[in-house]
Parts: C-alpha cells; sequence; structure tokens
C-alpha cells in the first residue's frame, strides 16, 4: 500500500524542521511496511533554506524517508507572499507525474490555500484524509488578522467546511477539535455536511525515544544549567509580543529576595533586547538570558535540567486545546511546568503536573512558582512522576497507532 503525506510545511529534521508531526507519521507507517513519500516545499519554512532543482519537483531521502520537494516562490516575512506560496505549491502538486499511484493521501491542510491538494485524491481515485495542526481560518480571526465580519473570512470558513466534508477522516491535533465543528453547526447531527464519529483527535506528541537519548548524547556546557544549588526555572520559545513575558519578568522581580531560584531564558524575537534592558535598568538579577538558538538535538539535554519548566502566553490562547511543542517536550522531561493561561482541556490541572491559570498580578504569579519551590521532596517527585506518566500517551509511537486505528489503514 502506498501512502503520501502532503504537509508544504514539513522538511528534514536537520533543516529547522518545525512540522515533525508529518515526518513521524511517515517513518512510522514505513516501518510497518507500507510505501510512503512525503510531499512538501522546496522552501524551508522559518529558514533561509531555499532546494533548487530543474523541474517542479526533486526527489530526496532524508531521516530515512523518501521527500519530494515542490517548487514554489520564496516569501520571507511577507504574509501575502505565504498565501502565493500555498496556491503555487498546491498547483504543483497537481503537475506531478506519479510512477505509482498512492492508496492512500494524508493531507495537512492550512484551508484554504492549499485546498487544490485535495483534488489529488480524485486524480488518483486514492482515500483522503484531513490532517490539521492549525485551525486556520479561525486562528486568523483569533489573532486579529480578520475581522470576523469579512465576507472573505467567511468563504474561508465555507472552504474549510468542504474540505472537512470531504476527508474520509479528519485529525486535528487539538482535543477540541469536534467541539470546533459542532460550535459551527457543521455536524450532520446539526445539519452539517460533517459525520462528527469521523473527526478524532490525535495530538503531535513527541518521540520519547528520541528525546531521551538525545538528552544523554548531545550535552551542553553551562555551569548554570548543571549547578545543583538553584532552582532552575527555564522558559525556552520564542520572544515576541504574544509569548507576554514581561509577565514573567515582573514575577521574577518580586523573586529577588529568593536566591536559590533562578530564572534561564532560552530563545530570539522581536522582544528578547527590549526585555534584556528592561533586566538591566531594573537590576532584574535572577533572569539570565542565555542561547538565541539551541539545536534542537541539544534542547532535550537542557530541559532535563529545568526544575520548572514555563510555558507562557497571551490571552485567550489556544481556546479548542492545544499541541504546543514547547509543552510535549516539557511532559518529555518529567518537569512540572508553570502556565499562565488556564488552557482549554488543560493535561497540567486535568492531572495535577503544575499550575495552569491566569495570574491576576505578578505576586500571584511569583506564588505559583514558589510553590513549586516550596513543595517537600517527595511531593515534588510524585509531580514528576505523574508527568512521565502523562508523557507516555503522547509518544508519537502511541499516536501514530490512534491514527492508523481512527483512519482505518491496516
Amino acid at each position: 500500500m502506498i501512502i503520501w503525506f502532503v504537509n508544504k510545511e514539513a522538511a528534514p529534521s536537520t533543516e529547522f524542521a518545525t512540522h515533525m508531526r508529518t515526518l513521524r507519521q511517515a517513518k512510522f507507517f514505513q516501518d510497518k511496511g507500507y510505501e510512503v513519500k512525503v510531499f512538501c516545499s522546496a522552501v524551508i519554512h522559518n529558514s533561509k533554506i531555499v532546494h533548487k532543482f530543474k523541474g517542479i519537483y526533486q526527489e530526496e531521502i532524508h531521516d530515512d524517508v523518501p521527500l519530494v520537494f515542490v517548487k514554489c516562490p520564496e516569501y520571507g516575512e511577507s504574509f501575502v507572499k505565504r498565501v502565493l506560496s500555498f496556491i503555487v505549491f498546491s498547483i504543483n502538486m497537481l503537475r506531478i507525474k506519479a510512477d505509482k499511484k498512492p492508496d492512500i493521501i494524508v493531507h495537512e491542510s492550512k484551508t484554504p490555500f492549499d485546498i487544490l491538494c485535495m483534488r489529488l485524491a480524485k486524480k488518483y481515485n486514492a482515500r483522503y484524509i484531513v490532517d490539521i495542526e492549525d485551525l486556520w481560518p479561525f486562528e486568523f480571526e483569533q489573532v486579529g488578522v480578520i475581522s470576523k465580519n469579512n465576507p472573505i473570512l467567511k468563504l474561508f470558513y465555507r472552504l474549510q467546511r468542504y474540505i472537512y466534508s470531504k476527508g474520509e477522516h479528519v485529525v486535528i491535533s487539538m482535543e477540541g477539535g469536534q467541539d470546533y465543528v459542532r460550535e459551527r453547526k457543521w455536524d450532520k447531527e446539526q445539519g452539517g455536511p460533517i459525520d462528527i464519529n469521523r473527526v478524532h483527535y490525535v495530538n503531535n506528541g513527541i518521540s520519547l525515544e528520541e528525546f531521551k537519548y538525545n538528552a544523554e548524547n548531545y550535552t551542553v556546557y553551562d555551569d548554570e544549567l548543571t549547578d545543583k544549588d538553584t532552582f532552575k526555572v527555564i522558559y525556552l520559545g520564542s520572544i515576541r509580543l504574544a509569548n507576554n513575558l514581561d509577565q514573567l519578568l515582573d514575577a521574577a522581580k518580586v523573586l529577588q529576595t529568593e536566591r536559590n531560584i533562578k530564572f534561564l531564558i532560552f530563545g530570539d524575537g522581536p522582544e528578547r533586547a527590549g526585555l534584556e534592558a528592561r533586566c538591566e535598568k531594573e537590576h532584574i538579577g535572577n533572569v539570565v538570558f542565555k542561547n538565541k538558538w539551541i539545536e534542537l538535538k541539544y534542547v532535550p539535554y537542557v530541559l532535563s535540567h529545568a526544575d520548572l519548566h514555563i510555558l507562557n502566553y497571551g490571552k485567550n490562547w489556544a481556546p479548542y486545546g492545544g499541541s504546543m511543542n514547547k509543552m510535549m517536550m516539557a511532559f518529555a522531561s518529567g518537569k512540572p511546568m508553570v502556565c499562565n493561561a488556564d488552557l482549554p482541556y488543560s493535561e497540567i490541572n486535568r492531572h495535577n503536573l503544575g499550575i495552569d491559570k491566569v495570574f491576576d498580578n505578578p505576586e500571584e504569579y511569583a506564588q505559583a512558582i514558589k510553590s513549586i519551590y516550596d513543595m517537600p521532596k517527595n511531593e515534588y517527585e510524585a509531580m514528576c512522576n505523574r508527568v512521565k506518566e502523562v508523557a507516555q500517551r503522547y509518544d508519537i509511537n502511541y499516536l501514530c497507532e490512534r491514527f492508523a486505528e481512527y483512519c482505518e489503514i491496516k
């Protein structure tokens, strides 16, 4: 059986890949004996890497998986050019002449810009499975890119409903995926075209085996990471306005009298310079800005040395749940978390893995961090063990088994 995975923004792990779900799915099914191919853009998202070649596509082997790089325009920071790149990718996908026809097409859809990829299933008479990592166009409305009353947005939603209705199965990486469909009255029970029983939740997850291997084999020399006399509160990720790190600095400022608590911030973004300047100006000495970028294989070592992870988000983040890579890596590290968002479908609150709530003031945020620091050793270790137990349900092999079961891939 031949399975095609179509995801414009998939990329090899060595090329700053941010959408590993597709590659991991492909590797899983390849190991099960299926013939797989991953189709992705020759322009690697969130990087300056561009695969150049003659023609419209080129096949290479990466991570032991066949990847087909499809030509499309570079877009830099331009959202409009990125949209155009999706459209050209879809058109070029239809132009590819396959030596062997796929039996199943798994399309990681960015509705509505790659809607033409849906026609691949008809072209090859293949089963069509819609795989969703991002709830476009809802996220455009949520962040204010486009007004909810804009007729273009309404058209986008109609196209999203149409794509979901044409999928033999719709797999969404957020736990609230079925609620998303029901709230829009797209399900058959409310007169819509979508069978809700064919809408499934499969998180992006993480490879626990890979995380453990990397943590043990790719180490970073850093005295502050390995200092056993400090309680290390680690934030690792983008430093943008949406990450609301000013709020974390406010909490750190309250905790300056706690000499053993140190905040280590890894990552980069437009807000970093301003936050560093603020720490210097306000003499916030318990915050240390570390590496702007860390190669992915070294991240598990860094996170494994945290005593507490910070998951910091803006207001109303992920109303249908999330599949955030930062949270998956925190689970894999086996350490507690403090999150400032009170996430819907929160595993942190559901299983007591730390604290997840909206903090009304810096003192409240600081107290949440200090409450983990002040825990008796046996309670802290019990919390860490719960994190490790929950992590098992987010292991990529377990999740790929669920994907195969839900989508009836036998």
